[in-house]
């Protein structure tokens, strides 16, 4: 049986991997400060499309 102090370990790693800057985060900052505002969103959205797939 997983403990709830199992879930919770793992949540909070998650989380903090979550929270961490990574490549696709530079990537996202990067569109959106030389290619404007709308390229941020643009690029957020790919990015979330392919963490689904």
């Amino acid at each position: 049986m997983i403990t709830l102090a199992a879930v919770g370990g793992v949540a909070s790693v998650e989380r903090g991997m979550a929270l961490t800057p990574g490549p696709n985060m530079i990537h996202l900052a990067s569109r959106a400060i030389t290619q404007g505002r709308r390229a941020g969103p643009v690029s957020l959205s790919g990015t979330a499309v392919g963490f689904v797939c």
